[in-house]
């Protein structure tokens, strides 16, 4: 788990075991933009869902195929980061969670703090620039 924010993180797959943990470290809300079925072992996400619940944690399904960058996704994740509770977002590897929150963060967030916000997480996103700034200068 990988602190982005304060209030908000992402991890690489996680199970239903993890979930008791985080709600003793006080997160409100888990996402999930891995689909289920990509590797052999991966916990299906409603297994997650249900232990969040149980929890009383709220959990979003917003699956994210690599390379499929939506408008849709990038809105949807924004709503969801604009309720500003304690975040975890889980994937494969915890890129593509990193990949939609810079999108949707850029939209009214400065891109070369988003950029660095990302950079500090341990990531680099200076390859996806362009598309923060499109998306930073179409909110405006």
């Amino acid at each position: 788990m990988i602190k982005v924010t304060d209030s908000f993180y992402v991890s690489s797959q996680i199970s239903e075991e993890h979930i008791n943990y985080f709600k003793e470290q006080g997160f409100n809300l888990v996402i999930c933009n891995r689909p289920n079925g990509e590797e052999s072992g991966q916990t299906d996400f409603e297994l997650i869902e249900a232990s969040c619940k149980k929890a009383e944690i709220d959990f979003v399904n917003l699956p994210m195929i690599p390379g499929s960058l939506s408008t849709e996704l990038i809105t949807e994740t924004k709503v969801l980061i604009d309720k500003n509770v304690k975040t975890l977002a889980y994937c494969r590897t915890g890129t593509r969670c990193i990949n939609i929150w810079a999108c949707a963060n850029a939209i009214d967030s400065d891109v070369d703090e988003t950029i660095e916000l990302a950079t500090d997480a341990g990531y680099d996103l200076d390859h996806l620039r362009p598309l923060l700034v499109e998306l930073n200068s179409t909110s405006s």
